[in-house]
């Protein structure tokens, strides 16, 4: 296999990238910082600041990890990142392509607390034609501590 072409070929490409202010760099992407500080449990309106962190933080490792991610430096997985998703509205993670119809018509421009009971609740019942595949949870105190680490969690 003749290859003599490709070094002067992959200099050219280099150089070209460089001149465009486009070199490449070994540094890994600096996250985005949270839009809004992420608050201690203490800061949390009641019934949430009197939350289990470590609970909460349990039941989205076993819950909702496999599809989503919640930290600042991840993208998607099949759900839409959580960081951040407490300042943006239902169905408007930068990004992420295949909301259904019923989230992306559920509007709103941030999250509220009292809808994403009910959605944790029960997904398919709250909001038919969703593509989450998710059971839901009933125990009122493991939605709390839920939702409490996720208004921590995607804040940092």
């Amino acid at each position: 296999m003749r290859t003599d072409y490709m070094i002067p070929a992959l200099m050219a490409a280099s150089l070209l990238l460089t001149a465009c202010g486009g070199a490449v760099s070994d540094a890994p992407d600096e996250p985005a910082g949270p839009a809004v500080p992420a608050p201690t449990l203490d800061e949390l309106p009641a019934p949430y600041n009197a939350a289990s962190l470590e609970a909460g933080q349990a039941l989205f490792g076993n819950k909702c990890s496999a599809c989503h991610y919640i930290d600042n430096r991840k993208d998607h997985k099949v759900g839409p990142t959580l960081h951040g998703m407490f300042e943006r509205g239902p169905g408007k993670a930068p990004g992420y392509p295949t909301y259904s119809a019923a989230v992306k018509g559920l509007g709103g421009d941030t999250w509220d607390t009292a809808v994403l009971g009910q959605w944790l609740a029960n997904p398919r019942a709250f909001l038919p034609g969703s593509n989450m595949f998710f059971n839901g949870l009933t125990d009122e105190t493991q939605r709390r501590d839920l939702i409490a680490y996720l208004m921590v969690q995607s804040r940092k």
